[in-house]
């Protein structure tokens, strides 16, 4: 092992780009969190632009299939190739924080915790705060990621001031927000080599929800738009500005049970009512309901998290996290105003968990963080799962929620169902153990999505498409998928970026 990092420091001093070929060095870079089984002949480790650059003109000259790789957290296998070769960014780990103009500049490669900690030292906070920390922050940027404050925040899109990226064949082009627009149904830029792009952009029928299923297509977008949630596939962004804010003083963190589902509906269309209007207010200005997270664990997700947190009565049927930031001299007015809301809607009012501090506060991401931890131990047991990733609108989230309980009640499989409420996309998870099993979960899933689509949502809200999910993505968009494969003709020709993802070609 000292040999090796002696070896990878002198290429370093050299200036020598790292290129993996052996069987054991391929491994780690083969798979995602998905288990996706992948073929690569080499992964590439560029240290700069320049070396990324002269990477992508080599391999695009001579027809050879590439895959960018961050973090490979995703669940969805865009970032495991079926064949050609991988380029890792890991890198690309630069941070730059500017405090006063509210802006981290940071490559691609960097890891979602690291930059969370350096925002931390400065009291800011990077708002969508996407699940995984582990992730990278191209990860983030390949999915429009986003986590539990998307609820008030949106995701990663919404905080993208600029990227730099490179296309296919190694053009560069740097991209600011709010400079280039679609335009009669045209959208064009000009890289840096002096070369000029037209696309054709028209209404594909994109929900306007939480949503993160293909290219992200509209009337008069903005084009730094069309790059965000594209996994991998039409150039690789290698450093991004991100739009940071300041990181709340006081925040209210409630965890709420219930002895009812309907009663927990009833509870949560009450307060994302009350937050969607109250969120537009200032902090100062506020002193009503005005959540920023809305999170839900189902009686199968809280009788798994009891292993490890034995206090949560057996008796519960469901509970929602929630968060507020508010201003000092509201506190009481706030917090007796969420207490009278929770009376309303729930028996078990006094078994409320609250968080005021920052130890508190962490005790309650370490309680959502923790159900996938058990999620993967229960597997242990039960060998594989398939979980959902779809959203549907406010209207028709009450009729989607019956119709899902209604389908995995009737399903005979162990499942748990949690995730954000708020926004109305839920992760259903089903158990299996054997191949008629694994059936039943299949087709499942397949009427989930069908119901979905046709509530007018979305198949994927916030994991992507990948190589896994294409099928949903076509079965959602149509024949408007063309218009997506277009796109991809036009800036890939050769089709040698994120070969298989979202789509064939």
């Amino acid at each position: 092992m000292i040999f090796y990092k002696l070896i990878i420091n002198f290429f370093i001093f050299l200036n020598i780009m790292i290129i993996k070929n052996k069987i054991d060095e391929l491994e780690n870079y083969l798979t995602d969190a998905s288990n996706y089984k992948s073929k690569a002949e080499k992964v590439y480790i560029p240290d700069d632009k320049n070396e990324l650059q002269n990477l992508l003109k080599k391999l695009y000259n001579n027809n050879i299939p590439y895959t960018i790789s961050g973090a490979r957290t995703g669940l969805t296998g865009s970032a495991c190739p079926d064949k050609g070769v991988i380029i890792s960014l890991e890198k690309f780990d630069e941070i730059k924080i500017n405090a006063n103009k509210l802006l981290a500049t940071v490559g691609t490669g960097v890891i979602h915790k690291d930059l969370d900690n350096e925002l931390r030292k400065m009291n800011l906070f990077f708002p969508p705060n996407p699940t995984e920390t582990n992730s990278s922050i191209g990860g983030n940027l390949g999915t429009n990621a986003s986590g539990s404050r998307t609820f008030k925040y949106g995701a990663t899109r919404n905080w993208v001031k600029s990227i730099k990226m490179l296309l296919a064949n190694g053009e560069e082009i740097q991209i600011e927000r709010n400079k280039i627009y679609s335009s009669n149904n045209k959208l064009c830029f000009t890289t840096s080599e002096g070369n000029d792009y037209e696309l054709y952009i028209d209404d594909i029928g994109m929900p306007e929800i939480k949503h993160a299923a293909g290219y992200y297509i509209k009337k008069n977008m903005d084009l730094i738009d069309l790059f965000i949630g594209m996994e991998g596939t039409l150039g690789v962004i290698y450093e991004a500005e991100l739009i940071v804010l300041e990181k709340p003083v006081y925040v209210l963190g409630l965890i709420i049970f219930f002895d009812r589902r309907t009663s927990m509906m009833s509870f949560v269309n009450d307060v994302r009512e009350n937050s969607i209007t109250n969120n537009k207010k200032t902090i100062k200005n506020t002193d009503c309901i005005s959540a920023r997270v809305i999170e839900y664990f189902d009686k199968y997700s809280l009788d798994l998290l009891r292993n490890k947190y034995s206090q949560i009565k057996t008796d519960v049927e469901c509970a929602i996290w929630v968060e507020q930031e508010y201003a000092l001299e509201n506190e009481e007015i706030i917090l007796e105003k969420w207490y009278s809301k929770i009376e309303r809607y729930s028996l078990f009012s006094e078994d409320t968990w609250t968080a005021l501090n920052e130890k508190e506060h962490q005790e309650f991401h370490d309680f959502r963080h923790e159900l996938p931890v058990q999620v993967y131990e229960h597997l242990s047991f039960k060998n594989e799962k398939i979980g959902t990733d779809t959203a549907v609108s406010i209207s028709n989230f009450n009729e989607f929620y019956k119709y899902l309980y209604a389908k995995l009640d009737s399903l005979g499989l162990p499942y748990l169902v949690f995730g954000h409420i708020g926004n109305c996309h839920l992760h259903a998870n089903i158990f299996y153990n054997n191949k008629e099993e694994m059936q039943k979960a299949k087709t499942f899933y397949f009427e989930i999505i069908k119901e979905t689509i046709r509530l007018n949502g979305t198949v994927s809200a916030e994991h992507g498409i990948g190589k896994i999910k294409k099928p949903y993505l076509k079965e959602m968009f149509k024949d408007n998928i063309k218009m997506m494969i277009d796109i991809k003709k036009i800036l890939d020709p050769k089709n040698l970026l994120g070969q298989g993802n979202l789509f064939e070609i």
